[in-house]
């Protein structure tokens, strides 16, 4: 069984998931368009479980390495703890080269993205905190350094607001004309992805608002 077929079946289960979503995809669905029979799912990947997990992982590693590289760089040329603002892009930065770079299957990883997101908690959670947990604690850590003054549960607690904010501002459905006379303005990623910066490090630097998040 050849490479070929294995990168064969990870871009059609991709497109697929992306499509229909992992619970609407059937092995029988994924072979017969991939064109090939289902033992080479078990050879490369041993069960349907093991094909989600090798598409997770063949997108989530690159995009690791990244981000884990940059925050490297800024931690080693900064005196002490380097700012939010630089942390955060180091987080952000990366996501958005790596859109850039796959070119015609950028669409294709935003609705990938989604689906995930719709996915019963119980069939995803698992693969998502393996392939991105690790990564986010390195991220959550080096802000709770950076903000001191705030209580750690707090910071984490804006961290996931972080998240979920960047998922959102990068989805098929951040553009969508919500607000009446207000179409959205066209934008390319890098640019957004400033913007989005100063927002999220504004809100994680805030003073605490109540009396409960103070530390």
């Amino acid at each position: 069984m050849s490479a070929g077929t294995r990168d064969r079946l990870l871009d059609v289960a991709e497109e697929l998931f992306a499509e229909k979503g992992i619970s609407g995809t059937s092995l029988r669905l994924l072979t017969r368009t991939a064109a090939v029979n289902l033992a080479s799912v078990h050879y490369h990947f041993g069960s349907k479980e093991g094909l989600v997990d090798a598409v997770l992982e063949r997108r989530a590693s690159a995009l690791n390495r990244e981000r884990l590289a940059d925050l490297a760089r800024i931690e080693a040329s900064s005196d002490g703890s380097p700012p939010v603002d630089a942390i955060l892009r180091a987080f952000v930065a990366p996501g958005t080269r790596l859109l850039e770079e796959l070119a015609d299957r950028r669409a294709l990883i935003v609705r990938l993205r989604g689906r995930l997101e719709a996915e019963p908690p119980e069939l995803v959670e698992s693969l998502v905190r393996k392939h991105f947990g690790s990564v986010c604690a390195h991220f959550l850590e080096a802000l709770q350094r950076a903000l001191p003054r705030l209580d750690k549960e707090l910071v984490a607690e804006r961290f996931r607001f972080c998240l979920a904010t960047l998922s959102m501002t990068f989805s098929d459905t951040f553009d969508l004309d919500t607000i009446p006379g207000h179409p959205p303005t066209p934008c390319h990623d890098a640019r957004r992805a400033d913007r989005l910066i100063a927002f999220l490090a504004a809100g994680l630097c805030a003073d605490p608002g109540e009396p409960g998040d103070r530390s």
